[in-house]
């Protein structure tokens, strides 16, 4: 077995990136993360979130059937939410279209 590499492009520090464009990934990623923790029932430090009391448990259950464990969601709308409200080439902030 043998590899062959062949090599048609420049030096790999004169690819123009656009620092926009990083930041924006890295926005993209953070979203993701932030969602699918907060789904599972996470703080941002990995905590698992306090329970519900059993009042709030019975009354989110009879409304909308949940499993009981909290996730901060009721419709979803929040965490659909979360969107990138500033992009520059220097910085990017994640908040809410709404």
């Amino acid at each position: 077995m043998s590899v062959k590499v062949n090599k048609n492009f420049g030096r790999l520090e004169d690819i123009p990136l656009s620092n926009r464009e990083l930041i924006r990934e890295l926005l993209l990623l953070a979203r993701e993360r932030v969602i699918r923790r907060t789904l599972a029932g996470q703080s941002s430090e990995g905590v698992a979130f306090v329970p519900y009391s059993p009042g709030y448990l019975k009354a989110k259950r009879k409304a909308l059937g949940t499993s009981g464990r909290p996730n901060l969601q009721a419709s979803g709308r929040m965490l659909n939410e979360i969107t990138i409200v500033e992009l520059t080439d220097t910085r990017g902030t994640l908040g809410f279209s709404s």
